[in-house]
């Protein structure tokens, strides 16, 4: 396990994020003696995390506007690093696009996710979930909601800045402190907090409908992906790489930015969702998405993609 350690030793352990959490689970189903030799950097260009003896190899699953990626405009640092491995199409069109990456260096691996047993849906209600950090989309969720006032629907809420860690909390928790207190006053509105991933698997398979208007720039969406695998129908906007991410499956509302016609068409549409969501069409279709999601996004066929890739880059 020495060399999954190591790699290790170089990310958060507090944080529990996206990222994180694909990196975990790619150094559990990968061997350990594969990452000899490997240098696996996380969404960080620091150029001290470089090893000269090593293959440097940078898994960016973050947006191009944020300040670690700065160094992919360096020309130094891209003649150090030897490939990098993006998590859709989208993001490495953006990156290639943005900084003039090398394709020759690039690679696109999508993230992956533990297979998620289906449960039949409680017949009795619909249940909403929303289950990312607070500021991709939860204040209009909220008012989407509340303009609905639906009886037989609720909104469970998995929101919390604790699950980049303590530090993190510490440091932006307050800024969110009012949302999260709307959402407990809210009516037929349960805020569950923060959820580790076994807890928030459990609760998607009691979920029927993801809801997330999200305004943020997506570079692949491990919750939507869950949620789908999960068998709830996603109801999201089209921003960055969520049409990639949920196609063919997803309802998409077009994303803009001006959020007053933003909430109105997710209203519509999330509405015609909960509506519509017990129709025979809609159950077929959700039972084709949890397979193929499953299918498509298991680290059994996402674990092949990686080792192929680890032992291409060491016989070069």
């Amino acid at each position: 396990m020495k060399e999954k350690s190591r790699i290790l030793k170089k990310i958060n352990s507090d944080s529990f994020g996206g990222s994180e959490n694909q990196l975990r689970l790619l150094l559990k189903y990968l061997p350990d003696e594969i990452f000899e030799n490997i240098n696996l950097i996380l969404n960080n260009t620091d150029p001290n995390l470089l090893e000269d003896d090593k293959i440097n190899i940078l898994w960016m699953q973050h947006f191009v506007n944020i300040e670690e990626a700065k160094n992919l405009g360096l020309k130094s640092y891209l003649e150090k690093v030897d490939y990098i491995v993006f998590n859709s199409n989208w993001n490495f069109e953006k990156f290639v696009y943005q900084f003039k990456i090398p394709e020759n260096k690039s690679v696109v691996i999508r993230n992956a996710i533990e297979e998620i047993v289906f449960k039949k849906k409680p017949s009795n209600k619909i249940s909403l979930v929303y289950h990312t950090t607070p500021w991709r989309g939860l204040e209009i969720l909220l008012k989407v909601f509340k303009n609905l006032n639906l009886d037989n629907v609720e909104l469970n809420i998995c929101s919390s800045t604790i699950i980049y860690g303590k530090k993190f909390n510490n440091i932006y928790g307050k800024k969110y402190e009012s949302i999260f207190e709307e959402c407990k006053k809210t009516k037929n509105v349960n805020y569950l907090e923060f959820l580790d991933n076994k807890k928030m698997i459990e609760l998607l398979k009691e979920m029927h409908i993801y809801a997330y208007p999200s305004i943020w720039v997506e570079t692949s969406c491990i919750s939507a992906i869950e949620a789908m695998a999960a068998g709830c129908e996603v109801v999201s906007t089209n921003l960055g790489a969520l049409y990639e991410t949920c196609s063919p499956f997803g309802t998409f509302v077009g994303f803009d930015r001006n959020f007053k016609n933003l909430e109105k068409k997710y209203t519509e549409t999330l509405l015609h969702c909960i509506k519509n969501y017990w129709t025979k069409e809609n159950q077929e279709k959700l039972q084709l998405q949890h397979k193929t999601i499953n299918s498509i996004y298991g680290w059994n066929k996402r674990s092949e993609e990686w080792k192929n890739f680890l032992s291409m880059v060491k016989k070069k």
